[in-house]
């Protein structure tokens, strides 16, 4: 699972960034269609694992649903080149990356069932 913390990078960048990568080296890595830039990004986004790929799944640390619209507001308080940051900063962080667990808590079980019984079912292949 990818939470993403790199600013000003549209989210979906780092898991394009990812799938080139493990594509250069060979790792398994499901197909990544980012979506246009010009759009705030979701909230939960699932790229299916094939073959031996992993199924991935990216939640954007800022989004569209937790932060209704003010997503540049948040990327500008919280830069990683940011040396610290103080209590108050750290509780709103946690509070947006639980929000998102919170928001998505079906998706994620949902998918996680997904890849279980993806799982079962190539192993019964095997027998």
């Amino acid at each position: 699972m990818s939470i993403t913390t790199l600013f000003p990078i549209h989210p979906p960048k780092t898991v394009v960034h990812a799938a080139k990568k493990c594509k250069e080296l060979q790792i398994p890595f499901p197909e990544v269609v980012a979506p246009a830039e010009d759009t705030e990004p979701q909230d939960f986004y699932v790229f299916r694992g094939y073959s031996k790929a992993p199924t991935v799944i990216h939640i954007p640390l800022f989004n569209a649903v937790n932060c209704k619209g003010e997503i540049e507001k948040w990327e500008k308080r919280y830069q990683t080149v940011q040396m610290s940051y103080s209590h108050e900063m750290i509780t709103d962080l946690l509070g947006k990356a639980g929000l998102n667990i919170t928001n998505n808590k079906e998706k994620l079980l949902k998918e996680i069932e997904n890849v279980i019984k993806k799982k079962k079912t190539s192993m019964l292949g095997k027998i």
